[in-house]
């Protein structure tokens, strides 16, 4: 079952006043931690690291 659009737009409405980009990750879990605008990839800096001293988890392009 995929989420209401309305979810969706309220979802990207928060990351962004949080200060970030909030693109989701295709793959599934995960969205881009960046600032809004950012050139290059997109990164989560939160989900998908392998070990605590990691710096970022997951990076994807679209």
């Amino acid at each position: 079952m995929s989420k209401p659009k309305t979810d969706e737009q309220a979802s990207l409405a928060a990351g962004r006043a949080a200060g970030y980009c909030w693109a989701q990750r295709p793959a599934g879990r995960g969205r881009c931690t960046r600032r809004p605008g950012h050139d290059g990839q997109h990164v989560d800096y939160y989900n998908g690291r392998m070990s605590p001293a990691d710096t970022a988890g997951y990076s994807w392009r679209q």
